[in-house]
């Protein structure tokens, strides 16, 4: 099965570099794109990580300074591909940071699959880890859509030529997605990579739970042997439809 991957640009935050690769660019300041990836080509669309919040004040207020225009809404971002919100039933979240998933609401008719290991971390966090995923703020923005969730263990095939691919590092369950394309596959892989200098360089993210695992999980993706997408690059951008 041959697909085609649309970034969805679903917002704009403002942070320091360091926190994209480690010890590294302190200071200074970034605007990153947050992203959404559809996936066309298969029996019906699939959609990769639902994007963050509506309200720029709140993702401003509690996380980093956030833009969002009307456009960058994924209800509208999904307009612009033709593709209605109620006809997505097949979600797949990377991961349950605010800013990949607070989507979820605006699909009526979705399914959404989850890591095991993600979905127990994100009950029970670090304390360093809670603000992220906001779970210290009520009603926690992903419990909405819990009854939802499809949660699975490993690697697994979601539709022919869509395959999950654990990467923890980052989190502890943070999942790639692989995609065959008709110029190969290529991997979404969220914010295990953010940039695209992180795998090209070695460079780990700077907001990482498991520095070993992140490593381990890089090889992981050296050895699919598919080109990258990352999870918060602009460059991404620079092509509306990959291959």
């Amino acid at each position: 099965m041959a697909y085609t991957i649309t970034p969805l640009h679903l917002g704009t935050l403002t942070v320091d570099k360091s926190g994209l690769t480690l010890r590294q660019g302190a200071g200074t300041k970034v605007a990153v794109p947050c992203l959404g990836f559809l996936l066309e080509g298969g029996d019906k669309p699939i959609l990769v990580d639902s994007g963050p919040c509506q309200d720029a004040e709140w993702g401003t207020r509690h996380h980093n300074p956030f833009q969002r225009t009307s456009d960058q809404s994924l209800v509208a971002a999904l307009s612009r591909t033709a593709v209605a919100p109620e006809s997505i039933e097949t979600v797949i979240i990377s991961h349950l940071h605010w800013d990949h998933c607070y989507g979820n609401v605006h699909l009526p008719n979705a399914r959404f699959v989850v890591q095991r290991a993600e979905v127990a971390y994100a009950f029970a966090p670090l304390p360093c880890d809670a603000p992220i995923y906001e779970t210290h703020l009520h009603p926690v923005h992903f419990l909405k859509t819990f009854d939802r969730f499809v949660v699975i263990d490993g690697e697994r095939d979601i539709a022919p030529g869509v395959r999950c691919i654990p990467l923890p590092g980052h989190t502890p369950g943070l999942q790639g997605v692989l995609v065959d394309t008709a110029a190969g596959p290529y991997l979404i892989a969220s914010d295990h990579c953010p940039l695209f200098a992180n795998f090209d360089a070695r460079i780990p993210t700077g907001l990482i739970h498991d520095l070993e695992a992140w490593y381990r999980s890089t090889e992981r993706i050296a050895a699919l042997g598919a080109k990258l997408l990352p999870g918060h690059d602009m460059k991404v951008l620079k092509q509306s439809i990959y291959p």
